[in-house]
């Protein structure tokens, strides 16, 4: 009796070492998918300030040689019936039949212009460095998938620390950090549960673990996180910035092969 008593304990202890363990991913792999959801504005405007920029431009060529196209076959039309090509009425109808581009033209104009703004008004490193920090230790005391047992008060408090993270405001993360200090942490109460509860939490934190890494996993394979590697690299950047200009060059050579048929045809 005597040494099962001595094999359950020890294996109690071996179950709080991997509570703690996993309880650590978690909060790791929680606070890389948060930033990940949290920064996709500032990653896209990393992205349009790089490459998206470029295009843009693109489509706007585009779209300009494709005026100029239609424009030169409107004008062969009313050659080929020997009328004289009213151009007022050629470009009123080629802004009709390509206003869709020009409002993309116009919204793009103003989502690089947002895409800007992000990058301007980033937050100090070390504000942000503190932010994280102080989140990470809140999620470890109240976040549900940690604490599976927490009270309807404690459910509430983690809905306000993630308020007070999304809005920036560490003042408040800082009080109920504080208030929470003055508390037995439930996620570290491990001594006070029976070796059978202790596999439970560790079962229910495992299957978070593999939801959140299937989660990232996923979000990782779609755009702008699919193109984070491209970002952090400026060789690829550069790279990718020439494929595009080269394709904007071509259209501005189209383009001005067409203005020159054009003026022909009306002379």
């Amino acid at each position: 009796m005597r040494n099962n008593e001595i094999s359950e304990t020890a294996e109690s202890k071996s179950l709080s070492i991997e509570i703690k363990k996993l309880s650590a991913e978690y909060l790791e792999l929680y606070t890389q998918f948060k930033d990940m959801t949290d920064n996709e504005p500032l990653l896209y405007s990393v992205y349009l300030n790089k490459l998206g920029y470029l295009l843009f431009e693109l489509f706007e060529k585009k779209t300009e040689c494709s005026r100029l196209k239609m424009k030169m076959e409107l004008i062969q039309t009313a050659l080929n019936r020997d009328e004289k090509p009213d151009i007022p009425v050629i470009e009123v109808k080629l802004n009709t039949l390509l206003s869709n581009y020009y409002q993309q033209i116009n919204k793009n104009a103003e989502t690089l212009e947002t895409a800007k703004q992000v990058l301007r008004d980033l937050l100090p490193p070390e504000f942000v460095a503190e932010l994280k920090e102080i989140f990470h230790l809140l999620c470890k005391k109240l976040h549900p998938d940690l604490n599976p047992h927490q009270t309807e008060n404690d459910k509430d408090l983690f809905l306000k620390v993630k308020a007070a993270y999304d809005l920036n405001d560490l003042t408040e993360l800082k009080k109920i950090l504080l208030n929470l200090d003055s508390k037995q942490e439930p996620a570290e109460q491990t001594t006070q549960q029976t070796t059978g509860e202790k596999r439970k939490k560790l079962d229910f934190i495992s299957k978070n673990i593999a939801v959140l890494k299937e989660k990232i996993e996923k979000l990782n394979e779609t755009f702008p996180y699919n193109m984070k590697d491209v970002l952090n690299d400026d060789d690829k950047v550069t790279a990718e910035q020439d494929a595009v200009k080269v394709q904007i060059n071509f259209y501005e050579q189209e383009a001005s092969k067409y203005e020159a048929f054009i003026e022909l045809m009306l002379s």
